[in-house]
């Protein structure tokens, strides 16, 4: 799991979150409204992380249920709890495939996990959150079928999230966890030319949250943006307070990065130390070789013993003639 990926969890996990975003999506597509008005918004629930992970689909972001208000179902002599899905997956850079990985989420994950639904089915809303440098929209390939037939075309809505096309503006209308969440993932490939916005977010992100919960977002932020944060803005980071003594989600990222740290040192201490022993046995067999040749011991002898190749008890053999 990269950094993207942590970072879009860590935040998006807290359903009040989640629910802001889903709503500001209400405000750009008529549908979403649509369904978004039928839902209990206190039903909304995450399915925990086990869900999310399954041999045959691999990882899905995030995975939420919730469900229809009562006056909504149709046969009101029969109260059942109809629930509706919402999948997101992030994506970093583009990825053509994605649509058939939300269609596998949907299938597995929605059905075989949530069995007391699936008779039913469970109507879904994939959202694909992307922030990658090149302009992608993997929803156009449905464009070449007629309107009329494009929604069926996929056994769930989708929507595409191009965090780019969110303005500054828009980011001021976002609660201060949403806004730096969008504002690291907008900016996350030139945050240098971002710095105004940045402290602005970083002023909301100290006022208005709690200071453990300001300082988990902060401390994720910079994981996420590879120390850069706390470099320029290291005020924003003091906070008068007690640390939690549990870990959070910040403790987590920040162990996940210097553990990938390790490991690389590790790799690299190690093969160091074979390609030095490698070559140390190498140089051993060659000095063996030389004093062999010396004596004028048969090249197969030489060979065998050393367990040098031909070519290079040869080559050994000219040089020093």
């Amino acid at each position: 799991m990269n950094s993207h990926d942590s970072f879009c969890r860590g935040v998006l996990s807290d359903v009040p979150t989640f629910l802001e975003l889903a709503r500001f999506l209400t405000t750009r597509d008529a549908e979403l409204d649509a369904i978004f008005n039928l839902l209990d918004k206190e039903s909304f629930r995450r399915i925990p992380g086990d869900f999310s992970d399954t041999e045959k689909t691999g990882y899905a972001d995030l995975v939420f249920t919730a469900e229809v208000l009562p006056e909504f179902l149709t046969d009101k002599a029969k109260p059942v709890e109809v629930c509706v899905g919402f999948l997101v997956e992030h994506k970093s850079a583009r990825d053509d495939d994605v649509l058939e990985q939300l269609r596998k989420y949907h299938y597995y994950l929605m059905e075989s996990k949530l069995k007391a639904n699936a008779e039913k089915g469970i109507p879904s809303v994939a959202i694909i959150l992307y922030n990658g440098k090149d302009n992608w929209n993997p929803l156009k390939k449905l464009k070449a079928y007629p309107r009329e037939l494009q929604r069926y075309l996929l056994p769930f809505k989708c929507i595409l999230l191009n965090v780019k096309d969110i303005s500054d503006q828009e980011l001021d209308g976002f609660n201060a966890r949403l806004a730096a969440f969008i504002c690291a993932m907008k900016y996350i490939w030139n945050p240098e030319g971002s710095r105004d916005t940045f402290r602005k977010v970083l002023e909301r992100v100290r006022n208005d949250l709690p200071e453990s919960n300001a300082l988990d977002l902060l401390l994720q932020m910079d994981v996420y943006l590879k120390g850069w944060l706390k470099v320029n803005f290291m005020e924003a980071f003091k906070m008068d307070f007690v640390r939690p003594n549990y870990k959070t989600v910040g403790d987590a990222l920040r162990e996940q990065e210097e553990a990938a740290k390790k490991a690389a040192r590790d790799i690299g201490r190690k093969e160091g130390e074979r390609i030095g022993r490698e070559e140390g046995s190498k140089q051993q067999a060659e000095n063996t070789a030389r004093r062999m040749l010396a004596k004028n011991k048969p090249l197969t002898e030489i060979v065998e013993f050393t367990g040098l190749s031909e070519e290079q008890v040869k080559e050994l053999a000219a040089s020093k003639s």
